[in-house]
């Protein structure tokens, strides 16, 4: 009998540490679980949150774009510039953008009869334009959440970056400037017609 009472007890007690062991799975699973959901719950990163910024940080700098693009109404261009082309040249999300004077040949033009009072070059536009930043606790998911939507994202950066260009150009009244203006990115393949606003290609822009 004494034998059989130590054998429901040990019996009982087996049970007990079974079911303690069961339920601490159990809820180190539904931990696990709620931290995943927490950590995933804290990403600061969407597609539109992120053009909300990238869109704020630009106007943020628009008054030295429009300021500098109104510069080109008191200089005379010198007469062997067919085209003024603004380029921009982004950086880790930097952008600076510089205007090149050229021809239809897609070369740049540059004032040989050293007369001062012709332009002909290049021109700072605007530089190191940071329209995106880093949280310092949020790196890792920033850039899970870019790489995954890298291909959206690059072109909807590329049609922010024009349409606040195109905006300065209206507001610096660049319409009334006499010559066509292009604006694109560094080694694209088209450009931003600015007086026809419209996209197009490097074939219907040079004259090869």
């Amino acid at each position: 009998m004494k034998k059989v009472t130590l054998v429901l007890v040990f019996i009982f007690v087996m049970g007990l540490l079974g079911c303690e062991a069961t339920n601490s799975e159990n809820q180190k699973s539904t931990s696990d679980h709620i931290i995943k959901e927490d950590k995933e719950a804290k990403s600061l990163y969407t597609v539109d949150s992120y053009m909300k910024t990238v869109e704020e940080n630009l106007k943020a700098k628009s008054e030295i774009l429009i300021s500098n693009i109104k510069d080109l109404h008191t200089r005379t261009i010198y007469s062997e510039v067919e085209i003024l082309d603004f380029v921009a040249f982004v950086d880790m999300f930097d952008v600076s953008i510089t205007m090149f004077s050229m021809d239809k040949q897609a070369n740049e033009v540059f004032n040989e009869n050293k007369d001062s009072s012709n332009f002909a070059g290049s021109l700072d536009m605007i530089e190191n334009v940071a329209y995106t930043h880093l949280m310092g606790n949020q790196t890792e998911d920033f850039w899970t959440f870019y790489e995954k939507n890298e291909e959206e994202l690059s072109t909807a950066e590329k049609q922010a970056i024009a349409k606040w260009v195109t905006d300065c150009w209206e507001k610096a009244d660049g319409q009334s400037l006499s010559l066509p203006a292009y604006f694109s990115l560094h080694d694209d393949y088209e450009s931003f017609d600015l007086k026809k606003k419209q996209w197009i290609t490097d074939d219907e822009k040079w004259s090869y």
